[in-house]
């Protein structure tokens, strides 16, 4: 049974209730590994808190959420959001059972809620938790967003066609660094986009080879898939 939670701040209307099952709940993302979600609260600011689980034939439903967020709905002729405030990627089943999610299954996890986000809104992502350690260290040395682990991940996923690197981590009101994925609306400026970003990695790979060489090894190959993904999407 899904549980929802009520607050002072009130409860979570039912036409987002309703959307997000519909959109996540039971959803496949692997052989017998199902998305389950509950329900938290609605901030003053109008975004509802989500969590999501694995169901497995194998193990039953994980007791820790691999996924904790907040939708917020478009807002007159805007778009909406997704926020992904905490991703675990060890997750810890019934009987103590931890399970450590396969690169293939956190991307059709993250593929799941980024179908959330609706052409023009925004997929956001902390990456301070340890999970996002390599992305963060990348940004801090300059490496393009596109050319992170969680910002090709994002742009594989379809909310990657601009990036904001929300970097004001420092505690306190500041919170988590954030990096914020626009989905793209399939226009002429989806192209001029994408454009400036493939100059942007193009004159990244003239200068990463001076990173080092952790950080080379796993930003420079996201890089060049990216510049060619681009390059064939829009016939350049």
């Amino acid at each position: 049974m899904i549980r929802t939670y009520r607050t002072s701040a009130g409860g979570i209307p039912q036409n987002i209730i309703k959307f997000l099952n519909e959109s996540l709940t039971q959803k496949s993302i692997g052989e017998d590994i199902r998305l389950s979600i509950e329900f938290g609260t609605v901030s003053r600011g109008g975004s509802s808190l989500f969590f999501l689980f694995l169901d497995t034939n194998e193990f039953g439903i994980s007791e820790i959420p691999v996924i904790t967020a907040t939708y917020r709905p478009a807002i007159s002729s805007g778009s909406n959001s997704v926020e992904v405030l905490n991703y675990n990627r060890r997750i810890i089943f019934p009987l103590e059972r931890i399970v450590e999610i396969p690169e293939a299954i956190e991307i059709e996890i993250f593929r799941k809620v980024a179908s959330l986000v609706s052409p023009g809104g925004k997929l956001i992502v902390e990456y301070d938790s340890v999970d996002h350690r390599l992305t963060a260290e990348a940004l801090s040395s300059g490496v393009p967003s596109a050319a992170t682990p969680l910002g090709g991940m994002m742009l594989a996923i379809g909310c990657g066609v601009q990036f904001i690197n929300h970097d004001l981590s420092g505690g306190g009101r500041a919170g988590r660094r954030k990096l914020i994925g626009l989905r793209g609306k399939n226009n002429q400026n989806d192209r001029a986009l994408s454009l400036s970003m493939i100059n942007e990695l193009e004159n990244f790979l003239t200068w990463s080879k001076e990173l080092d060489w952790l950080i080379q090894s796993k930003t420079r190959p996201i890089a060049i898939a990216t510049i060619t993904m681009l390059k064939e999407k829009f016939n350049l």
